[in-house]
């Protein structure tokens, strides 16, 4: 959520040059819904919040005035039952799109079951991604849910998305064979791995749809700016808090045990303490190792950003952003268009003001990249990072605390994991014990593997000292 805030006041200062100009110049619409690419069905997000017989008529008077014949009712109405299945409304006020109400998302599931070497055929199917954009004006990045399947056959979440239809239902077809016990396709166990208000905002709306769910969170959990109930915020009791379950987890404690510890182990990070309403908040990550597909279930901890075009992103906002300066004319749509205004993307999402997008000294509201900001994005992309707001804001207020958490993850649990499913950016990243240590070199000497100094120093640089002040 700081990351999200600290963006989000930046491109308010900024709104004459990436929200309010280009709507007007350009008609982009703020905070729409991508469309769907590459494989992925298409959205028919414009005709959000229209009447059913509106949009008819809308879609009839569309084609008939580019001189094709009218689409029949029956097209219609499946176009209109597939845009109904995607929106949602947020109940609780956020920094990313909608801010607050009614929306649409779009949701891709994707398969994490290991593939057959002799014929690509999937085996061991039971984890997969669901995946929507988060959206802060024009930029969007990937989110994540991971749906586990237990061996008894019930469904296990990780960081729910947008309360779609359409992600319920992607959600529930992972149900599968339950061996006879009965819990095929049945949403069992719901996790709030993080304090993170992306990761949880819509927990409620998930407890809603599965009511027998147990719900499962990191330690930690706080609301603002009054401190409120589980079942207020969450709709449901905690049923247990996750603190560390990596070596014999049936230790008798006062922990609550889940009772798919011996399934999925779990580890927790204390990182940094920050001053929430007054209050010295201490933020926490669960990370998760599934233990039948190898694989390391993370939030924000490490990420890896990909070097192409993330499917369901909007051209639209991808040539927007992609533009040298913002008083520039729409680029023409194309493939290099769309790789440079995903670069830049990335580049903002991860500096908030990154080096190489400038003020013009001549022109108040007007922004201009300069070269050298590809140099840039091949430094932060295609491999294994604490992203950098995480690494500048949050661990660097405990690095002690994220090197203990780290030897677990990489050492003392001995999990054999070799590949890691983050809840942002790209999924899944081949990488084990070592490269995930790796990551974490900074710890030891700040020097190593790190970031462009410019990139950092106006905008996670500033915020990073004001948290050190305040505590």
């Amino acid at each position: 959520m700081i990351r999200f805030l600290a963006c989000y006041m930046y491109r308010l200062s900024a709104a004459i040059t990436f929200v309010a100009l280009p709507t007007i110049t350009h008609g982009w619409a703020p905070f729409s819904t991508p469309r769907h690419r590459g494989g992925c069905k298409p959205s028919t997000t414009a005709l959000g919040g229209t009447s059913r017989r509106d949009a008819l008529a809308i879609v009839s008077s569309f084609a008939v005035g580019f001189g094709s014949s009218s689409p029949s009712n029956a097209i219609i109405e499946d176009l209109l039952l597939e845009n109904e299945k995607q929106q949602y409304t947020l109940k609780f006020p956020t920094l990313f799109a909608p801010l607050y109400g009614d929306a649409s998302r779009s949701t891709i599931k994707r398969s994490l079951g290991r593939t057959d070497g002799n014929n690509g055929n999937i085996e061991n199917d039971n984890i997969w991604a669901m995946e929507q954009n988060l959206e802060l004006g024009p930029l969007q990045t990937p989110l994540r849910c991971t749906v586990v399947r237990l061996r008894d056959g019930t469904l296990w979440i990780h960081a729910p998305l947008a309360p779609t239809e359409e992600f319920f239902e992607l959600v529930e077809s992972c149900g599968g064979s339950d061996g006879g016990t009965g819990g095929g396709g049945r949403v069992a166990h719901v996790v709030v791995p993080t304090y993170a208000l992306e990761h949880k905002v819509f927990v409620k709306d998930c407890m809603a749809r599965w009511p027998d769910a147990e719900l499962w969170t990191s330690p930690g959990q706080f609301s603002f700016p009054f401190r409120v109930s589980d079942e207020f915020a969450f709709g449901k009791r905690v049923a247990g808090v996750l603190g560390d379950c990596y070596r014999n987890c049936n230790v008798d404690d006062a922990a609550v045990i889940p009772p798919w510890s011996d399934e999925i182990e779990y580890a927790t990070l204390s990182g940094g303490t920050f001053d929430i309403g007054g209050n010295p908040t201490t933020l926490y990550e669960t990370a998760f190792f599934h233990k039948a597909s190898k694989t390391l279930i993370v939030t924000d901890a490490v990420a890896r950003i990909p070097t192409s075009v993330p499917p369901l992103n909007d051209p639209q906002k991808l040539l927007l952003i992609s533009k040298r300066t913002t008083s520039d004319a729409m680029p023409e749509d194309t493939p290099q268009a769309r790789l440079a205004g995903w670069k830049k993307t990335a580049l903002l999402v991860s500096y908030f003001f990154p080096q190489h997008e400038e003020p013009d000294p001549d022109t108040l509201g007007v922004v201009t990249w300069t070269d050298g900001w590809e140099d840039n994005f091949d430094a932060l992309a295609g491999r294994l990072i604490v992203p950098p707001v995480v690494r500048t804001l949050i661990y660097s207020q405990n690095p002690r605390g994220v090197r203990r958490w780290v030897d677990v993850v990489a050492r003392e649990s001995g999990w054999d994991f070799d590949r890691i499913v983050p809840a942002h950016f790209e999924a899944p990243i081949g990488a084990g014990p070592r490269e995930f240590e790796l990551a974490f070199r900074f710890l030891e000497d700040s020097s190593i593997d790190s970031f462009p100094e410019e990139d950092l120093r106006r905008g996670l640089r500033p915020i990073a000292d004001v948290i050190s002040r305040q505590l």
